[in-house]
């Protein structure tokens, strides 16, 4: 299932046209910043550093899918209308184009509608694109395909009047893989996991209110079995709830956790029963079809062993397919490899798909086509996903928000995991994820090891730091767990603190055992130990460099000045 449609659809021409407008009125005196403002986040535009005239823009990419045709869309716009020099796949599946400037705005969207992409509420005080399990339909371990709920709730709620003005953002997600979570269920407004009740009949168990950022939230588990005929009442719901409650005074405390907060979980609950009832009395036939799910035939444990060839490879459910997991370096992919998967997807009957670790999965692939496939990836430079993965949000190379620059960082700690991999070691997944601030748009309080850019003040002058958290994650039954903060370790020794740390994981970790359940077992004294000398280090050991951040050919005074860079 892709998400290629006809050209250009008239709404989408309006909207545009509506953009165009904007720019005009605000270039001309007729409209002000803030209203611009207001008009441009609903269609996925944000300034970004660099310069007063410098826009993000951000892509749906539904159900993380994406056809050939969408791949060369996204090429030709990046390599037409910005100058970032490729793409950067997010958390949330969408896509970034970078520096974009005003006058080629109205051109870059026409360019990705004609292959049926929009931006539209990519960003703002909306609903946000779903995030879907990218092993949804062809995982031999999920519990049924959940593709059809999320297409058919995406589908209606984009453009939903609901969810025009709500008071911040809303997140849902959705989860079919038995045994595990690929899309972070606790950390969104609204995470939805396909279950089997005890009575045999399959559906949904649905946790609300979470949230990750400075004051981080589990979801709190609304009932034990959701059918999936109430999926939309109970979104539905949430969404006039949020819109009623929600506080609009204060950004700061305006997303659905604090509602449920105030409220205290029982009284919340109730209230979202008692307004499910009334949606579903007074709406009846208001939210899209939805089908009974069917429960596949269980695969064979045997038959899910993968290709030497590419390591990661999994046996789809779908006999004689292979799925290919590629790591995309940083989440940077230039048009070049957008171009060569399009190619290659297309002569080898596959699909693309967003991870939600900032990666690529190839879905589809013939086994018979395996050895070939994974011989055309390593020509064209992707390679194989690894044990140890890094998801790092923007930082400050383009956030207008953020403390540090998180890409300088990712990309030294490539460099020292891949050297550090090149020696023996215990093989275990290790998640490493990175936020420039404390909003968390890189998640780093659910990695096993988070990294939470800060400023230290060191003798009077700001220094860039990251503050090392361990053990975050969830579990299938929702349960979340937030990662400890350790303490805080200048930027440039930060790579030597996580290969002290992938060190520790190797000596004292026991078999079958995760990362974060060995930093669990550990506790924070003894993860620390081997960063004693790192953490909180006192003004005297400082050196001059250690006052400039990573990542920029020359130094600069940090933290980075925003002021220049706030554009309308």
């Amino acid at each position: 299932m892709t998400n290629d449609a006809e050209p250009t659809d008239p709404i989408c021409r309006s909207e545009i046209a509506g953009v165009a407008e904007a720019m005009e009125a605000l270039l001309s005196g007729a409209i002000s910043p803030d209203e611009f403002r207001r008009r441009r986040v609903v269609m996925g535009i944000y300034p970004i550093r660099g310069g007063p005239d410098r826009y993000l823009l951000r892509v749906r990419i539904p159900l993380g899918r994406i056809s050939p045709r969408q791949l060369r869309a996204l090429a030709d716009t990046a390599d037409r209308y910005a100058t970032g020099g490729g793409v950067h796949l997010t958390t949330r599946q969408d896509v970034h184009i970078y520096g974009v400037e005003m006058r080629r705005i109205e051109g870059a969207l026409s360019s990705l509608a004609e292959s049926g992409l929009t931006t539209r509420e990519a960003c703002g005080d909306t609903v946000r694109n779903i995030v879907v399990c990218p092993f949804a339909g062809i995982s031999p371990d999920e519990v049924f395909d959940v593709t059809p709920y999320a297409q058919a709730l995406g589908s209606r709620l984009l453009r939903h009047p609901l969810g025009q003005r709500l008071p911040r953002k809303f997140k849902l997600a959705f989860e079919g893989c038995g045994g595990a979570d690929h899309v972070g269920l606790p950390y969104q407004d609204v995470g939805i996991r396909a279950v089997v009740s005890p009575e045999g009949r399959a559906g949904f168990r649905i946790h609300v209110a979470g949230g990750l950022g400075a004051l981080p939230q589990p979801g709190l588990p609304l009932e034990p079995f959701t059918p999936a005929f109430r999926i939309w009442s109970t979104v539905e719901a949430l969404l006039t709830i949020f819109e009623r409650m929600g506080d609009r005074t204060n950004r700061g405390r305006a997303r659905l956790k604090f509602v449920a907060g105030a409220m205290g979980a029982e009284a919340f609950r109730q209230h979202l029963f008692d307004e499910r009832e009334t949606v579903e009395r007074t709406g009846p036939g208001r939210g899209p079809a939805l089908p009974e799910p069917l429960v596949p035939e269980s695969v064979p444990t045997t038959a899910r062993d993968g290709l030497p060839a590419w390591p990661g490879a999994m046996r789809q459910r779908q006999a004689g397919r292979l799925a290919f997991p590629v790591r995309i370096l940083l989440g940077d992919i230039s048009p070049e490899r957008l171009r060569t998967l399009a190619e290659l997807t297309e002569r080898m009957g596959a699909e693309v798909r967003i991870t939600t670790s900032q990666g690529i999965l190839l879905a589809g692939v013939p086994e018979s086509e395996g050895e070939r496939m994974a011989g055309s990836l390593r020509d064209s430079g992707f390679q194989p996903s690894r044990e140890v993965s890094i998801v790092r949000c923007a930082g400050t190379d383009t956030c207008t928000v953020g403390v540090t620059r998180v890409r300088g960082l990712a990309a030294l700690l490539e460099e020292k995991i891949s050297f550090i991999e090149t020696a023996p070691r215990r093989r275990r997944p290790v998640t490493i994820k990175i936020s420039g601030c404390p909003n968390g748009c890189g998640h780093h309080l659910a990695g096993d090891i988070g990294l939470r850019g800060v400023a230290r003040n060191v003798g009077g002058r700001l220094s860039p730091h990251y503050m090392i958290h361990l053990g975050g994650g969830s579990m299938e039954d929702g349960s979340a767990f937030f990662g400890t903060p350790i303490g805080r370790v200048a930027a440039r020794r930060v790579p030597d603190a996580v290969e002290r740390l992938l060190a520790l994981l190797d000596e004292e970790g026991k078999g079958g055992e995760s990362a974060r359940e060995t930093f669990s077992r550990l506790g924070k004294d003894r993860c620390a130990a081997p960063l004693k000398d790192l953490l909180e280090e006192s003004p005297g050991r400082y050196c001059e460099e250690d006052f400039f951040d990573l990542g920029i050919p020359s130094p600069e005074v940090f933290p980075a000045v925003t002021a220049e860079n706030r554009a309308p």
